[in-house]
């Protein structure tokens, strides 16, 4: 029997439902998992700002863990950064305007887009609340924690495939977000690396974790908790990589997770959860 103490989740296509809405009842759920001393963290590619915007009645109940890991905060206080080099982000820069693609440069305050790209503004709003659009990306002296790329056909998969993947997948930490964005981060930056942080901040070891999410942006925090779930309609190539499958996110599939936690006081065991393989 282990003892969950630190769970953390995606948000899109996991914890939100299929309108990108929060469950009802998840303020609620959030605070009974406190007052039994099991702590929640949202694991998102949105940021710190969006997070904390998404999750204000909960800012001392909820650990933030924007840009794929790249910034950890709790309860106002900054617990990690990973500052990305402007050296680093002006290559990438380059590259992804060579290609025709829609890239966004993530500051800590404000995500920034070229002119040439802001018909896709209200796509870029939806996860980003503060968008500045500039001529040039390079011209940006902002304070940079991730790299990521929209794919307006829904075809991430192939451009991290063609390029990003084996060009600069051995330099950064680059993940396929969903069918619509690549994310580039410094090396070693993802969400697994992010829960382990904490866990060592907490004093929560690996079988005291419990993680959802359904990319392979999330992969890393999979593996890196013993309890770690795919929800069912998931990237299906990830069932092969980690322990336990999650009802869909359209049915709640990680709340079902939780209340089952929560009636178990937090005390579970693996053949509680359904395998993934």
């Amino acid at each position: 029997m282990d003892v969950i103490r630190l769970i953390a989740s995606d948000l899109d296509a996991t914890l939100l439902d299929g309108q990108s809405q929060l469950p009802p009842d998840f303020a609620e759920t959030v605070r009974a998992l406190a007052e039994r001393g099991i702590r929640f963290a949202a694991a998102s590619g949105r940021p710190i700002y969006t997070l904390e915007e998404m999750f204000a009645p909960l800012q001392d109940d909820i650990i933030l863990v924007g840009d794929n890991g790249g910034a950890i905060c709790w309860k106002g206080e900054s617990l990690y950064l990973s500052e990305m080099d402007a050296a680093d982000w002006h290559t990438l820069a380059g590259q992804a305007r060579s290609a025709g693609h829609a890239a966004v440069l993530c500051g800590l305050e404000t995500a920034y887009v070229e002119e040439q790209f802001r018909p896709y503004d209200r796509v870029f709003k939806r996860f980003y609340t503060k968008v500045e659009y500039v001529a040039h990306l390079e011209d940006v002296t902002a304070r940079v924690d991730k790299f990521t790329i929209y794919f307006p056909e829904g075809d991430a998969q192939k451009g991290y495939d063609a390029l990003y993947g084996p060009v600069w997948g051995g330099r950064f930490s680059v993940a396929v977000a969903g069918a619509d964005w690549v994310d580039i981060m410094n090396p070693g930056v993802h969400k697994g690396a992010a829960l382990l942080r904490l866990g060592e901040r907490l004093g929560v070891p690996p079988e005291g974790m419990m993680a959802f999410g359904d990319t392979f942006n999330d992969a890393e925090m999979l593996k890196a908790a013993k309890y770690g779930f795919l929800v069912e309609n998931g990237s299906p190539a990830l069932r092969e990589e980690v322990p336990f499958l999650a009802p869909p996110n359209t049915n709640s599939g990680v709340m079902q997770v939780l209340r089952r936690v929560l009636a178990q006081n937090g005390r579970v065991c693996e053949s509680d959860f359904r395998r993934a393989k």
